[in-house]
């Protein structure tokens, strides 16, 4: 999966959170945010779920990505 739309948050542990449990992805169609787990976006062939417009995407046809 190319790494051009993923930031890696350094040091940070949001509400006292383990790393990686807190990650946002951007959907591509309607720019809106919701939570996935790193496993599921570092997989690339799992199909993400915006739960704003429903579309499913792949996470390399994310807007961007937000690993903590």
């Amino acid at each position: 999966m190319p790494e051009d739309h993923i930031i890696r948050l350094r040091n940070h542990s949001p509400s006292g959170e383990k790393r990686g449990n807190t990650s946002w992805v951007q959907c591509g169609s309607c720019d809106g945010w919701f939570h996935a787990t790193e496993d599921i976006v570092s997989r690339g062939t799992v199909k993400l779920h915006c739960n704003h417009c429903h579309t499913e995407f792949l996470p390399g046809q994310a807007r961007k990505i937000v690993l903590a």
